[in-house]
């Protein structure tokens, strides 16, 4: 049984104070001893999994959201002009000391990374449908490194098309080489998060088959929010994780549900966008001929 370090003393006190419990009884409710609870709140042992499921549903299904609670507080805590809160989902579990450059696809969004999502709620998101619970919440600050904004237009519909590999046929193009050359530059990329989706109309957007308008109003309409990217060493030095958060099942299948909500809402938007900007703005030849 997989057995995990993770500090769980605030949890067990909020869940014992909001229920009127003691610990004796939250015990006895996961089917554990008092002193094996305490092992897990003072971390004098690892908790498995299934323990760590049990404690989450609990605390889930008596409406008790540990998570966004957390989200709040963390960013209250520590957010100021120098500092943010980001929250980072995975496929596999995170793997320390942080090694983006050799753990990191270059054909990613913006290449290789380390990608970080402003919400726990992203996150959660993404691992919804994935066979992992651990949304890992750090602090960046963002003092002395360079950062670089985009927003949903076309140098970022040309920037994801590029570092994705779908440009080859415009490699030369005076454009993408200004394009490539300017964000080499840059320490930090915020960005839209790009999905599935979004790939799927950036992918028509490449082959000519809609104009850069048709595509900016399309992906205006799945509105997913924004991820960070670390581009480099530096930022290394200027990211702390702060905290663990378990994603237990039934909160896994509320987001999964927020997903497919999303999803279908925005596959409505895009329809609409399209009709409503068909022929208007420019195809990708003509921009980057």
């Amino acid at each position: 049984m997989k057995r995990h370090v993770m500090d769980l003393t605030n949890e067990i006190t909020i869940i014992c104070k909001v229920l009127r419990l003691n610990e004796s009884d939250f015990a006895k409710i996961l089917g554990v001893s008092l002193e094996t609870l305490n092992n897990w709140k003072f971390r004098r042992k690892n908790i498995s999994f299934l323990n760590l499921e049990k404690v989450y549903s609990f605390a889930y299904e008596n409406d008790i959201k540990l998570n966004p609670i957390y989200e709040q507080i963390l960013k209250e805590e520590y957010v100021d002009k120098e500092n943010i809160i980001l929250f980072y989902g995975t496929k596999k579990p995170l793997c320390r000391p942080i090694d983006f450059i050799n753990n990191s696809k270059s054909t990613n969004d913006f290449g290789i990374g380390f990608y970080l999502g402003e919400t726990f709620e992203q996150a959660a998101n993404y691992i919804s449908a994935l066979n992992q619970n651990i949304v890992y919440c750090f602090r960046l600050n963002l003092n002395d490194l360079k950062i670089y904004k985009f927003n949903v237009n076309t140098e970022w519909m040309i920037a994801i098309a590029y570092f994705r590999g779908w440009l080859n046929d415009y490699k030369d193009s005076p454009l993408i080489k200004r394009l490539a050359s300017k964000l080499s530059d840059y320490d930090v990329i915020i960005a839209p998060i790009a999905d599935n989706r979004m790939f799927d109309i950036i992918a028509e957007f490449v082959e000519n088959e809609i104009t850069d308008e048709q595509c900016r109003h399309a992906l205006a309409a799945t509105n997913l929010g924004f991820q960070y990217v670390l581009k480099t060493n530096k930022t290394l030095k200027n990211v702390k994780l702060l905290k663990e958060m378990y994603v237990c099942q039934k909160e896994k299948e509320h987001c999964l549900d927020n997903r497919n909500t999303l999803t279908n809402n925005g596959a409505q938007k895009v329809k609409i966008a399209r009709i409503q900007y068909k022929n208007k703005g420019q195809y990708i030849e003509e921009i980057l001929k």
